[in-house]
């Protein structure tokens, strides 16, 4: 006696299901939107001279670690990039030297650690730049 069939064997209903349920995953996964941009965020950027990290005495001026920032919120951390020029020379980051900035923040004030400018006396200027 021969069985009628009742369409595709079952691994091929399986193998269709699947291949079904994985293709419409990768399409309703893709998202046409590749960035969030935040217009919330503020940037402000702090620029020293030699004149103003180096003092009268030759010694690095410690004032420039600390920024107030008074509308700085404690539970939304800072973006700190520290850019710096030597003479004759282009503008580099930390970033090339190390990770990451060390810096801590609390009601409107960052405080820079001074490790952050290693090299001060061979630098024309050092940019902070804040976003938040």
């Amino acid at each position: 006696m021969i069985r009628p069939s009742w369409g595709y064997p079952l691994k091929y209903q399986l193998f269709l299901f699947y291949l079904i349920w994985f293709v419409s995953g990768v399409v309703l996964a893709q998202s046409t939107n590749k960035f969030t941009e935040y217009k919330s965020l503020t940037k402000r950027v702090y620029n020293f001279t030699k004149v103003e990290f180096i003092t009268e005495e030759g010694e690095f001026n410690d004032a420039i670690c600390t920024l107030l920032i008074p509308d700085l919120h404690e539970d939304s951390p800072p973006l700190v990039v520290i850019y710096y020029k030597r003479t004759n020379s282009q503008w580099f980051t930390e970033s090339l030297y190390r990770k990451r900035v060390r810096f801590s923040f609390r009601d409107g004030v960052v405080k820079l650690e001074r490790s952050n400018f290693w090299a001060w006396h061979e630098l024309e200027e050092i940019k902070v730049v804040v976003f938040y």
